[in-house]
């Protein structure tokens, strides 16, 4: 054999050889794709649970502003129980909190609708819990019930004046 020839071959072989090496290291569409799939789950969890602690933190400060009202605040006990609310049918107007006790054996809601107001807590109140609403009542006509759509019209609502 020639030194041309040997040469040849001898780059061939070599080409052969860093291919077959190129290919055995090389991983396929689905090997990457699975690497990339579980390296976004892990991300996504530790994700999740960043965000789902500091919502808690901003939700439990929220509650501790919305369950401690302004010293200056009139604080007017309810009742809601499974047949209804029971609160004052009067009031005078100003800031108020209403301290909202759930003693039913279901979650219920509370409403205060009227002309220049309509409130309701975001998620129900949990039995034998309570909640504390402030609002600032100018003088008119109100109604306070539970807002549970499935409680609608089975409950007792209360007309409440505020002069």
């Amino acid at each position: 054999m020639d030194m041309k020839t040997m040469k040849f071959f001898m780059v061939l072989l070599a080409c052969a050889f860093c291919c077959a090496w190129t290919q055995a290291k090389e991983k396929t569409v689905a090997e990457e794709t699975e690497e990339v799939w579980d390296k976004t789950k892990q991300k996504t969890k530790e994700v999740s649970k960043t965000v789902a602690k500091e919502t808690k933190e901003t939700i439990k400060a929220i509650e501790h502003k919305i369950d401690n009202p302004d010293a200056d605040a009139r604080k007017v006990k309810v009742t809601i129980t499974d047949g209804g609310v029971q609160m004052p049918r009067s009031l005078p107007a100003g800031k108020t909190a209403f301290i909202v006790a759930n003693t039913g054996k279901q979650k219920h809601n509370f409403a205060i609708e009227g002309e220049h107001l309509d409130k309701s807590f975001w998620f129900a109140i949990d039995p034998k819990n309570s909640k504390t609403m402030q609002v600032d009542l100018k003088p008119g006509s109100y109604e306070a019930h539970c807002s549970v759509a499935e409680h609608a019209n089975k409950e007792a609502k209360v007309k409440l004046a505020v002069k």
